[in-house]
């Protein structure tokens, strides 16, 4: 799988910069302008880069502070080569969470199997896009990672003093009902991810569900705290402005109006409600809720072992992309549940599930894919592959296959997990008694 989504990434890559090379570095040019602008007293909304006047800065005034260094480089190649940077320093970041959250569980990689980690979330499908355009998401990507890590930690260790015999086994200063410090951080990270993007704050509910409640306050803190600190840095209007407009707009340019057009990247369950109900249906919005947040609730059933804490994690964050009107270009945020699962399941359905899911989010395949292999065939056969391909991509796209299926392996691991358990306590109970 790690294979693939390198190679998968290095296409995607190289068919984005030679079909639309207005595409490089063009994240990376509106935070710079954006950046411009606010060093040069304009209006931090308004501006936009001389060649793309369709793209605008999109989130809270504070955030804009993160691109000051881009502006204060001068000119828009230097900028897109620091974020660059950035990006690959964040790519690496991931790697080696995902490594000593491995090492936790007892599983110590040769090195070439670190390198693939490594090239997996620096030049998979997931990750390709965002550097050509030089985006955010990925130090967005690694503030979650981190979060997850120091829940993952904290989890690991009170299971372990859980199953001390004597109390004094457990790790020094720490009890069962006492989260470590470490939880409380994990609330920050999450905020700080969803002050930029705004979704993540969904996994305030797994915050919830363990009862990490200082994350959850930490979390809320850091998020009002956030736009409190713009309204001081930059004034009330700009917060304004970013709360009734900008981010009404975000949303509003990712809905459909009628019938979903085949050639739009949008992979949510909201296209195929669309494309069946008309995407100005009002009950296109509940629908969706009503199809996914049932199998992440199961999830949400018992979360006592390893692996069903890491699919209900996985659960969240797919069911999130499945709903929200987002662009594909967060699986980046998926990278540690997904990469550990793949590890630590044992073989069988529920592995197969997330590997299976997992490729067919790298596939960004649309119309320009059917008619590439249309003109390849005879004029009558050519039209009808074309017509159905079509048809098709107006209902679903396989990067939306993929996410049902990674949350249909997380339902599976809930399912078989209790089962197995009752399974051996079956053959404990026969072998006493023989």
């Amino acid at each position: 799988m790690l294979v693939l989504g390198i190679l998968a990434g290095l296409n995607s890559a190289g068919a984005l910069v030679l079909n639309q090379p207005e595409q490089l570095s063009l994240a990376t040019d509106v935070y710079f302008h954006a950046a411009t602008a606010v060093l040069e007293g304009g209006d931090l909304y308004a501006t936009t880069p001389p060649n793309l006047p369709d793209y605008h800065y999109i989130y809270p005034p504070i955030v804009v502070v993160l691109f000051l260094p881009h502006a204060l480089l001068g000119s828009e190649t230097a900028a897109y080569v620091f974020q660059t940077v950035l990006n690959v320093a964040a790519g690496t970041g991931i790697a080696l969470l995902l490594l000593r959250a491995l090492g936790r569980r007892g599983i110590e990689l040769g090195r070439a199997d670190r390198l693939l980690v490594g090239g997996f979330t620096l030049l998979s499908a997931w990750t390709a896009a965002q550097l050509v355009m030089g985006q955010v998401n990925l130090r967005l990507a690694l503030a979650i990672a981190l979060g997850l890590d120091w829940l993952d930690r904290a989890a690991i260790e009170e299971e372990e003093g859980q199953q001390a015999s004597d109390p004094a086994d457990r790790p020094a200063g720490r009890t069962v009902d006492q989260p470590s410090d470490r939880t409380t951080w994990a609330g920050v990270a999450f905020a700080l991810a969803a002050l930029v993007k705004l979704f993540p704050a969904t996994l305030g509910l797994w915050l919830l569900r363990t009862k990490r409640y200082r994350a959850v306050a930490a979390a809320i803190a850091t998020g009002l705290g956030g736009l409190l600190l713009g309204v001081l840095v930059f004034g009330p209007d700009l917060t304004i402005e970013y709360l009734t407009e900008v981010l009404v707009g975000r949303f509003e340019g990712e809905t459909f109006e009628g019938s979903p057009d085949p050639e739009r990247n949008h992979t949510t369950v909201r296209r195929m409600l669309a494309a069946t109900f008309g995407g100005s249906s009002p009950i296109v919005t509940p629908l969706a809720f009503a199809l996914v947040v049932p199998p992440v609730a199961y999830c949400y059933r018992d979360v006592s072992t390893d692996s069903r804490r890491v699919a209900a994690i996985l659960a969240t964050l797919v069911g999130t992309l499945l709903i929200m009107p987002l662009q594909p270009l967060y699986f980046s945020f998926l990278y540690f549940p997904v990469v550990l699962l793949v590890v630590t399941l044992e073989a069988g359905r529920a592995r197969k599930l997330v590997v299976a899911g997992a490729l067919l989010t790298f596939l960004f395949v649309g119309p320009e894919g059917v008619k590439s292999v249309a003109g390849t065939l005879p004029d009558s056969i050519g039209a009808t592959v074309l017509d159905a391909g079509n048809a098709l991509f107006t209902v679903i796209l396989p990067p939306t296959v993929g996410m049902w299926l990674l949350l249909a392996s997380c339902v599976v691991i809930q399912w078989r997990a209790p089962r197995r358990l009752a399974a051996e306590a079956a053959d404990s109970g026969a072998t006493a008694s023989t």
